[in-house]
């Protein structure tokens, strides 16, 4: 049995044959959900095969408990999903359970309660008022008269009686045995939405009926008329939409039992804002890629592609083609991208090829919705899934192809709970599936690259725009240079070049995206006579000022303050705002551009309902002519009316304390500058920067991956970073600073005695020496403060896996001894180092 509890083990349940062990009936019941009883309270768990036992487990001699409420008719989740999620679990140290948790959607899982309610002893007494003055009369009353009505938790009766000291007396009438608690299962919070559908009654003569039965009854002639027009059903909402009297005609139609009404699942597809188009001739380029992975759909081969195309080059065209071969062969895609609203573009291409066979799968669905496309997905009621990140649990039982679009992206890194990276992920779905895994990218990770060039992964090149279109023409603005020539005292955002730039592709009538990867109007309120900038007070970062709400706004924790008249520091009214974010940047366009229709898209306009795809439409629909934007406009994205590429701060990311960020600023400019450029019109794209000659910005001038990626490795190489060593990193966190960096220094100490042993052991049977691993740290994390809690870090780096997997185990084992205000956090593969 897996729980949703912190232990990475299994747990043994007997059925209601106490002599039969659950992990003995592993036929019936692997993957369906129970209730179980779990160190006093009721939990819902999942029965999974009996060998992921692991072997310090005890698997017999013991009395064990039985099985409280078997919840499903038919397995839930597939053996095979339940096993790929219990390796990658023990693969990177997370608790078995809270892994095979994420395999049924949010809210699906039934909730338990234990109310209580009256015995018959309670509802006798009750009755005839039985109840003395003692420690069953006065305030037991109420209790017992709320509990006549129906079965109540206690927080349900301190809210109704809130003079009554309900705890205590429930405790008396327990033991008195007139009140007892329950077990009870409630409705999943999540729903699949439904709809009513009315329809005249099965074999009714419709002419006869209304001729005889409804003589005298005219609306329900007509309401019965109209129904007739729709045979297989219409919405009982639109039938009585617009007609006061429908609806009372109807309820005496079914009455009668001259119609039916029936409920019927429904999905409200995602709005698409693209026309996909339909099957189009490929190049030779893909064709070729193309054949490679159709051989092993055919074949059913789990190898591993690495589809490296310029942006441009119709990588989304080979998924497609691939997908149509699978549903060919009989089996169900999955199409992952990195971010929901790129999901709008490949769904609209997907329906446009495959009408109503895709499911689309995101945690900005509504629970009830994603519950539904998941139910259609395991009832194989559809072949595809498509969605980001969480898509990677769709229950597809006949998985014939995985995709990852944009590989090299951050956001397919899981960082909380669960820190599963989904290309790892797909890669071990893929393989249990015997299924073909492309990966995807103009700028794959380096990882990625890297292990195809050492053979684990197969390359496929596309390094060619489809029609033979040129790669955009890139220009490096020395910032450094614009501003010595700059008129004194003017604070230009716009260089004179990407202004220029931005009237010629106006004058053009061509679209402009603007990208400046940080929201708010500027970066923080600086105090030029004390130095104090506005912080923060739970988070050791500065606040951003937001226009729009005329507020300081912390990025990290959501906490909103007013713009202060002056200093907190000091007093003094002059404070300047330093630093720009997208809202300046869209004032200051607004200002030198007027007559220019002009959106921004970041997350704090995202926010708004529908607001993401009204941009989207406008620019595929030429509706605006200047786009302002984050990373949001970045990926993906193909628009081909899009001129211009404009960079307002190319250098953001560049000097963050991760060993990443001149990868990350690399595969960022090159992925926004290749939105330019993609139709008849010639791309431009004016990069601005302060450090020109970086080896991360000068590459993309000339779209040189290979210039960077063979640079970076050098760097890489050097420093025994990924992917010629390995990283694990540990974050301690609590509200007290002494308390946190205890703890961190305790788990460092059972680190490195972890290390020491496990190579003096080695050295032993092995007669060989270890790589060593290094336990950096204590140290304060990058962000030393988030939420009122102060954060330290350990750094295990090294080259020898078993080593570093001896370390992770003895930091997990020493976190259950530190104070429980103490938190602890083990990622075994960091992405992000802040």
């Amino acid at each position: 049995m897996a729980l949703p509890v912190p232990l990475d083990r299994v747990f043994d349940y007997t059925t209601d044959d106490p002599g039969v062990l659950a992990a003995d009936l592993e036929s019936p019941l692997v993957g369906r959900r129970v209730r179980v009883g779990f160190g006093g309270q009721q939990l819902v768990g999942l029965v999974v095969p009996g060998e992921l036992r692991s072997e310090d487990e005890p698997s017999g001699g013991r009395s064990l408990a039985a099985i409280d409420e078997l919840l499903d008719e038919e397995p839930v989740v597939s053996e095979a999903l339940i096993r790929v999620l219990a390796e990658e679990a023990r693969a990177i140290f997370c608790p078995i359970g809270q892994a095979i948790a994420h395999a049924l959607p949010p809210g699906a899982t039934p909730r338990l309660s234990r109310p209580y309610a009256l015995t018959r002893l309670g509802e006798r007494a009750l009755a005839q008022g039985a109840l003395g003055a003692g420690a069953l009369g006065g305030d037991a009353r109420p209790i017992l008269e709320r509990l006549a009505e129906r079965p109540a938790t206690r927080t349900t009766l301190a809210r109704a009686l809130p003079k009554i000291a309900v705890g205590p007396r429930l405790e008396a009438l327990v033991r008195d045995g007139l009140v007892e608690r329950r077990h009870e299962r409630k409705v999943p919070r999540a729903r699949v939405p439904s709809v009513r559908i009315a329809r005249v009654a099965e074999g009714l003569d419709l002419e006869r009926t209304i001729a005889t039965t409804l003589a005298r009854a005219s609306a329900q002639a007509t309401c019965l008329r109209r129904l007739a027009e729709h045979p297989a059903g219409i919405a009982a909402q639109a039938l009585t939409a617009d007609d006061a009297t429908a609806a009372a005609a109807l309820r005496a139609l079914v009455r009668r039992g001259l119609a039916s009404i029936e409920s019927r699942s429904i999905f409200e597809a995602t709005d698409c804002v693209l026309d996909g188009g339909g099957r189009v001739a490929l190049t030779d380029d893909q064709r070729d890629a193309l054949a490679s992975i159709c051989d092993a759909i055919k074949r059913e081969l789990p190898t591993r592609f690495l589809l490296h195309g310029v942006t441009g080059s119709g990588k989304t065209e080979v998924y497609l083609q691939a997908v149509a071969e699978t549903l060919a062969a009989g089996r169900q895609a999955l199409v992952l991208v990195p971010e929901i609203t790129l999901t709008h573009q490949i769904v609209a291409r997907l329906r446009a090829r495959f009408g109503d066979e895709v499911a689309v799968l995101h945690s900005g669905l509504k629970p009830g919705e994603r519950l539904a496309q998941w139910e259609r997905l395991r009832t194989r009621q559809t072949a595809i899934a498509v969605g980001a990140r969480s898509a990677l649990f769709a229950p597809l039982e006949a998985l014939g192809l995985v995709v990852i679009d944009e590989e090299h992206d951050g956001a397919y890194k899981n960082e909380e709970g669960f820190r599963y990276h989904a290309r790892e992920l797909a890669e071990r779905r893929a393989a249990h599936a015997r299924c073909p895994l492309v990966l995807g990218s103009a700028t794959p990770s380096l990882e990625s690259r890297f292990r195809a060039e050492q053979g684990e992964l197969r390359r496929l090149s596309l390094p060619r725009r489809v029609g033979g279109r040129p790669l955009p023409a890139v220009e490096i603005v020395d910032l450094a240079k614009e501003k010595a020539k700059a008129t004194r005292g003017r604070k230009a955002i716009l260089s004179r070049p990407l202004r220029r730039a931005i009237a010629t592709a106006l004058a053009a009538g061509g679209q402009t995206i603007l990208f400046l990867n940080r929201r708010g109007f500027s970066t923080r309120i600086f105090c030029f006579q004390c130095g104090h900038a506005e912080r923060c007070n739970d988070c050791d970062v500065a606040l951003v000022f937001h226009a729009g709400e005329h507020a300081l706004r912390c990025h990290y924790c959501d906490h909103t303050r007013p713009v202060p008249e002056c200093c907190s520091g000091c007093g003094d009214p002059e404070t300047a705002l330093l630093g720009v974010g997208t809202e300046r940047l869209e004032e200051e366009v607004r200002a030198l551009f007027p007559d220019a229709r002009t959106l921004r898209l970041d997350r704090d306009t995202a926010a708004r309902r529908g607001h993401t795809e009204k941009v989207l439409r406008a620019l595929r629909d030429e509706a605006v002519d200047i786009v302002i934007g984050t990373q949001m406009v970045a990926k993906g994205h193909d628009f081909p009316g899009v001129q211009l590429v404009g960079v307002v701060a190319a250098d953001l990311g560049l000097h963050l304390p991760d060993f990443r960020a001149a990868e990350r600023t690399f595969q960022l400019l090159t992925q926004v500058a290749g939105r330019a450029g993609r139709a008849t019109r010639p791309g431009h794209v004016v990069v601005q920067t302060f450090v020109p000659d970086h080896y991360a910005l000068v590459p993309v001038a000339t779209h040189d991956y290979e210039s960077f990626y063979r640079t970076e490795l050098e760097h890489r190489q050097a420093l025994g970073y990924p992917p010629f060593g390995l990283l694990a990193r540990v974050i301690v966190h609590a509200e007290d600073e002494g308390e946190a960096l205890a703890a961190a220094e305790s788990l460092a100490s059972a680190a490195r005695e972890a290390v020491a042993a496990h190579a003096r052991a080695s050295e032993v049977v092995a007669d060989r020496p270890l790589s060593p691993i290094e336990i950096l740290g204590p140290a304060p994390a990058p962000i030393s403060r988030l939420r009122g809690r102060f954060r330290f870090m350990l750094l295990f780096k090294g080259r020898d896996p078993v080593t570093q997997g001896a370390a992770c185990e003895a930091v997990l084992a020493a976190a259950r001894k530190v104070p429980r205000t103490v938190a602890v956090g083990l990622d075994a593969r960091p992405v992000s180092m802040l």
